[in-house]
């Protein structure tokens, strides 16, 4: 439940960048803002995950899904923190709005990346877990 609810909260921040959808950007704000402990809670569940990665560098199977994930959370970290002073009106520069901009874009890039290399754990979270049926012998 907490994977669908990153994956719309991306979704919804996405389509509310747009100020002709909400020009106040107040959906698109506060849906960054509950994104963060999401964000959060998503990490600390793959904790065991992250630590083999970093255990094993190079030689582990899934080093390029982790580089993958390394650079989505270093652009959605970015987004997050030029996000505030541009809600919070403190600051109107160029380079921040440009910044937010684009390293929003590329998140949301990055999560469609993240998402098809993990297809095979979708696949087996959407389906279900199933449990094979056991013969006795009576």
């Amino acid at each position: 439940m907490l994977d669908v609810g990153l994956f719309v909260g991306f979704i919804v921040e996405f389509v509310t960048r747009e100020p002709s959808f909400d020009p106040e950007y107040f959906l698109h704000s506060w849906t960054g803002i509950v994104l963060i402990p999401v964000i959060a809670l998503h990490l600390s569940s793959n904790w065991a995950w992250v630590m083999r990665l970093l255990r094993n560098g190079t030689d582990d199977q899934e080093f390029r899904l982790g580089v993958v994930n390394t650079f989505l959370a270093v652009m959605a970290a970015v987004c997050i923190v030029t996000g505030f002073p541009l809600w919070l009106e403190w600051s109107e520069a160029q380079w921040l709005a440009a910044s937010h901009q684009i390293t929003g874009l590329l998140s949301i890039l990055l999560m469609f990346v993240h998402l098809v290399m993990n297809r095979r754990r979708i696949g087996t979270l959407v389906r279900g877990r199933t449990v094979p049926a056991t013969t006795s012998a009576s």
